[in-house]
């Protein structure tokens, strides 16, 4: 489905559900969740290969405006990787490039309940979800254990090329989940999200090959050898001139993905709070 098409899905059932608001249920949640990630970009094109599988961990709080609306705070860490060499591409596998990196995310946002649902309630103990928000993430590509950012393996910083990428983003999440109830104060649920960023370098791959002469003598050996491992050998006075060859797709924004089981627990217990003597709850 289009990317754009989620979220205008996901517009129309806040517009479409927004009176709801009205009716107060209000609690919040503390939990954890664990599971896999993996990403989708120049190194690994396909958004559901079992390639490049990590595993991934995070915490969670989550107020509860009713049994439809919530909202959210998540911290995520993960890690991500693609190679070049498990590619069934021939282009791929001659550009022969890998790299891996942890992911450290911070999302906030809205979910939207399809039934109605409260944590301690048998009466609404099941629902399916989804939710959107604004992520900030951190990332740090690697390759053979060095950092390939400061290598500008691009040619950034040289004359004509772009400037170094920032290695903190933001990324756009979308996903969607189920939730249960399983006791007085607990819930647990299976989500999976998927975060489309602003940047493309998530795996130090965008654009074009720079000069490697020009790379090697600016940036030194090791830039000019990831940034083409097919072609560079340290003891070649100059390299053919590939600059402006096509390395990767900028038009094409990389993605990483959580796919998690999480447990919960809630902060007020909804018995005591049903039960509290002439306590007006409006649902």
């Amino acid at each position: 489905m289009n990317f754009r098409v989620i979220l205008l899905f996901i517009v129309f059932f806040s517009l479409f559900f927004l009176k709801s608001n009205q009716n107060f249920a209000q609690y919040n949640e503390i939990g954890v969740q664990f599971g896999i990630s993996r990403y989708k970009g120049e190194l690994s094109q396909h958004s559901f290969d079992t390639k490049f599988i990590h595993l991934a961990g995070g915490v969670f709080f989550r107020h509860n405006w009713n049994r439809h609306w919530s909202y959210f705070a998540e911290l995520n860490f993960g890690k991500v990787s693609g190679d070049d060499a498990r590619s069934t591409s021939e282009f791929e596998q001659n550009r022969n490039l890998n790299f891996s990196s942890s992911i450290i995310d911070f999302t906030p946002g809205i979910e939207f309940n399809f039934l109605p649902f409260e944590t301690g309630n048998s009466a609404y103990a099941f629902t399916p979800y989804i939710f959107t928000g604004l992520s900030i993430f951190k990332f740090n590509p690697k390759s053979e254990g060095v950092e390939l950012q400061p290598l500008g393996t691009e040619g950034q910083g040289l004359p004509g090329r772009p400037k170094p990428y920032s290695r903190i983003s933001m990324a756009i999440p979308v996903g969607g989940g189920i939730k249960v109830s399983v006791g007085q104060n607990v819930g647990i649920g299976l989500q999976v999200s998927a975060h489309r960023a602003y940047s493309d370098y998530v795996d130090d791959v965008s654009t074009t090959y720079p000069d490697l002469n020009q790379l090697r003598a600016s940036h030194g050996a090791e830039a000019a050898y990831f940034s083409d491992p097919g072609v560079f050998n340290d003891s070649i006075p100059d390299y053919p001139v590939y600059e402006g060859k096509q390395r990767g797709t900028p038009t094409d924004k990389d993605w990483y993905l959580f796919c998690t089981f999480s447990l919960w627990v809630r902060l007020t217990s909804y018995q005591k709070e049903h039960c509290k003597p002439f306590k007006r709850r409006r649902y």
